[in-house]
């Protein structure tokens, strides 16, 4: 069971969210505006939060920048209209972690959340984090595909940890050089590019399949599975 904060101003829509949630077994609570949903999620106890794009007072792809930006970690699934593949790439640039086209069927919603509580179960407390047959152990610095140790420089590693943790999903190139260099731009150089690059031929031996996949004009997805 998952809390889910809801954040949708169309009561009849919020309404289905509720019930479709409530028949897979998860509790819900609903803000039906941008500023509440700013007010509400930076308690602590939500799960995940399905954010709709189009809300009053804050949009939901601000709402996302600014719980990002207040280092608010709670998993993030945008709501969009189906051919809005605009609000798609910004609301996954400005920190949600996932997105869904409206009206989502319980059968995918409840597909998603169940992603976003794998990638978090990932994580354990000795700082290891696996997707499929690749592991890192971040408090080692240690790296390894299916037994193989690989020789990666900092910043390749700490860029296949950002991939793992969020392993079957979008990682957007602000993403990472949100998160890898912290910068709060995004730089004129290719530099995201230049990295997976390398990381690429550090994490494929021959005859391996590339896990690392390159979404055009958003970034790239680590996949878990062949």
């Amino acid at each position: 069971m998952m809390q889910i904060l809801i954040v949708e101003d169309d009561p009849r829509a919020a309404k289905q969210l509720v019930s479709d949630l409530a028949e897979l077994g998860h509790d819900t609570a609903i803000a039906a505006d941008g500023r509440a949903a700013l007010s509400v999620a930076t308690d602590g106890k939500f799960d995940a939060i399905l954010l709709d794009v189009m809300l009053p007072f804050v949009g939901g792809v601000d709402v996302a920048r600014k719980l990002r930006e207040g280092h608010v970690g709670v998993p993030i699934i945008m709501l969009t209209a189906l051919g809005d593949l605009d609000q798609r790439i910004a609301g996954l640039e400005a920190g949600a972690d996932d997105y869904l086209v409206k009206p989502a069927a319980p059968a995918e919603i409840d597909a998603r959340l169940k992603a976003i509580q794998r990638r978090a179960a990932q994580t354990t407390d000795s700082g290891v984090m696996r997707a499929g047959v690749i592991e890192v152990n971040e408090v080692k610095f240690r790296a390894i595909r299916a037994g193989r140790l690989l020789n990666l420089q900092k910043l390749e590693f700490l860029v296949l940890c950002e991939l793992v943790r969020n392993a079957d999903s979008v990682v957007t190139r602000q993403m990472l050089y949100q998160n890898v260099w912290h910068y709060d731009f995004e730089p004129t150089t290719n530099i995201a590019e230049s990295y997976i690059r390398r990381l690429r031929l550090q994490l494929n031996a021959p005859g391996e399949t590339d896990p690392i996949v390159t979404v055009r004009g958003v970034g790239y997805m680590l996949k878990s599975r062949p």
